[in-house]
């Protein structure tokens, strides 16, 4: 690499301009950083593509509770559960805007004569064929005769005044079934309305729902909201609580213990680093060599931030990290040009080839990652590469014009060539032995490996948190965990016949009981034409003796032979059309809400059932749901985003390894040279899998991140290794090896100490993965060079 040493002679003489360009481009970055627009969530870390994975992420963000804050208010006993309905209604005008938009604690108030007199006109639009069969066994004598029966008991209690209407219209309670039919809108299995509120079975709780502005993912907007609901809740009374249970509760969480991880990082790994600068290099005119991973970080948010409106402040968090690889690239050359032993150009010539295609091949490991459906791996890759470009040419071009000679460095005795297996030729058989152990065990555990597509996993999930959701759905059931099925369409009526092929799918596998839908209440034209000529030919046959058999045996109770003429009359009535304004005026607004979404498209509806694997499975079976029908479960979901890390991983591996081993060929054009520079990263891949396979880790999708971590790295040593192998000037390739090595030991491996999972399991599986990498460079290289030697 003659370029590369010509241009260290062309720039000796102008030491000066070279400062000044490290001047400009760090002032440079710091106006950037003015500037550029930092996002402060996790939404770059989700799937934004046309995949299957990032389709049904977006739909889950539709799901009726993901975006609206719940209120879970707790009496302590049955002496504060007086207080409830009082506390309730003050919290939730305490609840401020803009945070808390359209809080409701209970459905709309509506006139419950005015409901029910609704109710009855439209009760030939709410009955289906299984309805009117249940309703024919009833019609005999003892049928009659129960519902007159009960309709005399209501008479005579106080609200039978009340009623009284209702049982002329309706003596056999027809409006049961239509009561029954609006439960299906409900998507609160255990509630029941006490005062106007949503009240628990116990009478301990009630509830309070609220939409707000502040997505999900906003870790900022997250904390002001939890910041406005506990200064809103100091006005309940001491025997009260409340717990808000929302993902902005989780997102804060998540963002505040990565803070306080990263703080404690910093702090050990910082310290750590130093002592090792301090005992393997030990000079502070060194310093440059710490001052790279700096300058090549900045270089990469600059590039970012002109491809970026935004960019991620995870990017920028965990690509931080990564450039911390970087220093590898400024160790070897100060390794190789602090010493007397030539003259620095050729030293550099010689140092320049296995440092530049160590970068070529790290730069390929990440640019994978452009293929990836995640915003921030995408940006993630294109941080990392151009932070990557520039350690390369910094280390080659800039560098060696600030690194002081030294008579001997110290621990030079670690670099003497091949000198281990010199001095101890038996050596080599232990060292193959044990990594062709390290190695078999490895493969052993292999095949137990398994994946999460479970996102929960990967976050900081708090004790009180899973308390507050647990008791949730302890007082009102399931109520966040719903599989959805989803129906669109831009035209109305169309869309309520596909909704309707939904509700008969569910029928058919007896679902509808636990499910909640508009399908019973909203209907399609040719729905609502066939169930009122099925209700009209119904009474034609049956209205005779049914009028007859109310006069006869109603006489018997007391009943006037015209009580019941308003009911006779009503059979034969058109009934209005059941719509969305219908349903508004019942007081079901709120409910409705949650089940159909109207949007630039048109429109949306949604059906919540069991997220049960059995029922699920069932479900995805061709011709069981309409081909419009969207089915999406967390479960579901879970098992689709594993499949995609498994293709991801096949995919991000084969191709890395493809451009690596083109790289290599390039670099070496000898097969046994290619392999040997493979060992390393192939070994701690190997090791890495396997030691997650025995400790009963999964592979998730930050593993995936941190394997490239150790292809990149690994591949970097194995280059630097046989390269030194084939040198005839020492280039300190072990010691730079070693130094590196430990450096990403101590850097990775103080994320095992972090409470955070994702950052834990990223230290975890680079520290496996690093403590298998740098031996078998340092010494199975070696010894099996010499044994093929």
């Amino acid at each position: 690499m003659r370029f590369f040493s010509r241009c260290y002679t062309y720039l000796q003489e102008r030491r000066g301009w070279l400062v000044l360009l490290l001047l400009v481009l760090l002032l440079v970055s710091f106006w950037n950083l003015t500037r550029v627009d930092i996002e402060d969530n996790i939404s770059s870390m989700l799937p934004d593509g046309d995949s299957r994975v990032a389709r049904d992420f977006q739909l889950l963000q539709q799901a009726p509770f993901a975006r609206k804050v719940v209120i879970h208010l707790r009496a302590d006993n049955e002496e504060q559960a007086v207080l409830l309905n009082s506390a309730t209604e003050e919290l939730h005008e305490r609840l401020p805007e803009p945070w808390f938009v359209n809080p409701i604690s209970g459905p709309s108030r509506v006139n419950p004569q005015r409901l029910m007199s609704d109710l009855l006109e439209v009760l030939p639009l709410l009955f289906d064929a299984g309805d009117l069969e249940q309703l024919e066994r009833r019609l005999d004598d003892e049928g009659i005769s129960a519902a007159l029966a009960e309709n005399l008991s209501e008479l005579l209690q106080p609200q039978g005044l009340f009623v009284k209407e209702r049982i002329s219209r309706d003596p056999l309670s027809l409006y049961l079934v239509a009561l029954d039919k609006l439960q299906h809108l409900n998507p609160l299995p255990d509630v029941r309305i006490e005062g106007d509120h949503f009240s628990s079975s116990d009478g301990l709780s009630r509830l309070i729902l609220a939409d707000t502005p502040v997505a999900i993912t906003d870790a900022a907007g997250a904390e002001q909201l939890l910041a406005a609901f506990e200064q809103a809740r100091r006005v309940l009374p001491p025997d009260i609580s409340a717990a808000l249970i929302s993902g902005h509760a989780y997102t804060l969480a998540n963002a505040d213990v990565i803070k306080t991880d990263m703080q404690v990082l910093l702090l050990v790994s910082g310290g750590g680093l130093l002592l090792l600068f301090v005992l393997m290099i030990g000079r502070l005119r060194a310093v440059p060599v710490l001052l790279l991973p700096f300058f090549s970080m900045i270089t990469a948010l600059l590039v970012v931030s002109l491809f970026a409106d935004q960019v991620s402040g995870i990017t920028i968090g965990f690509g931080a990290v990564v450039l911390g690889i970087t220093i590898d690239f400024a160790l070897h050359v100060y390794f190789a040009l602090a010493r007397r032993s030539l003259d620095r150009s050729e030293m550099l010539r010689l140092v320049a080839r296995p440092v530049l295609f160590g970068g070529l091949t790290t730069l390929a490991a990440f640019s994978v990652l452009a293929l990836s459906d995640l915003p921030g791996q995408r940006q993630l890759g294109l941080f990392a590469g151009a932070g990557i470009v520039a350690a390369v040419l910094l280390a080659l071009l800039v560098l060696p014009h600030f690194i002081p000679r030294a008579a001997a460095v110290p621990g030079a005795r670690l670099n003497g060539k091949r000198a281990l297996m010199v001095r101890f030729p038996r050596l080599r058989y232990v060292v193959i032995l044990l990594w062709i152990v390290l190695c078999g065990t490895s493969l052993v555990y292999l095949p137990q490996l398994s994946l999460s597509g479970e996102l929960r996993q990967l976050g900081y999930l708090p004790d009180q948190l899973q308390q507050a959701e647990a008791e949730l759905g302890r007082v009102w059931g399931d109520v966040r965990g719903r599989a959805m099925i989803f129906i669109g369409d831009n035209d109305m009526d169309r869309l309520l016949r596909q909704n309707e092929q939904v509700w008969q799918a569910l029928g058919d596998r007896h679902l509808q009981e636990e499910a909640v839908s508009l399908a019973p209440l909203l209907m399609s034209e040719r729905t609502s034409r066939e169930r009122i000529a099925r209700w009209q030919e119904f009474w034609q046959h049956h209205q005779p003796p049914t009028t007859e058999r109310l006069r006869d045996i109603g006489a018997g109770y007391g009943f006037s032979a015209r009580a019941f003429t308003p009911f006779a009359d009503g059979l034969d009535r058109i009934p209005p059309p059941i719509d969305l304004r219908m349903l508004n005026e019942w007081g079901m607004g709120g409910l409705v809400d949650t089940l159909f979404q109207e949007h630039e498209d048109g429109y949306r509806m949604i059906t919540l059932l069991p997220d049960r694997p059995e029922e699920i499975t069932w479900l995805l079976q061709d011709g069981v749901l309409p081909e419009e029908a969207t089915l999406v479960s967390q479960s579901l979901f879970a098992d689709q985003l594993a499949q995609e890390i498994a293709a991801d991983f096949y995919r991000f591996m084969g191709l890395a390894g493809v451009v690596v081993v083109v790289l290599l060929g390039v670099l070496f054009r000898r097969v046994t040279d290619v392999l040997l520079a493979l060992l390393p990263a192939l070994t701690g891949l190997l090791v890495l899998l396997g030691g997650m396979a025995l400790l009963g880790l999964e592979l998730n999708l930050f593993n995936l991140i941190a394997s490239l971590l150790i292809i990149g790295l690994g591949v970097d040593y194995g280059i630097f290794m046989v390269c030194h192998g084939h040198s005839k000037e020492d280039l300190s390739s072990v010691r730079a090896v070693l130094v590196s090595g430990l450096s990403t030991l101590i850097g990775f491996g103080a994320l095992t100490l972090a409470q955070h999972p994702a950052l834990f399991s990223i230290g975890l599986t680079l520290l496996l993965g690093i403590s298998a990498a740098m031996p078998t460079a340092i010494l199975v290289i070696p010894a099996l060079r010499r044994q093929l030697s």
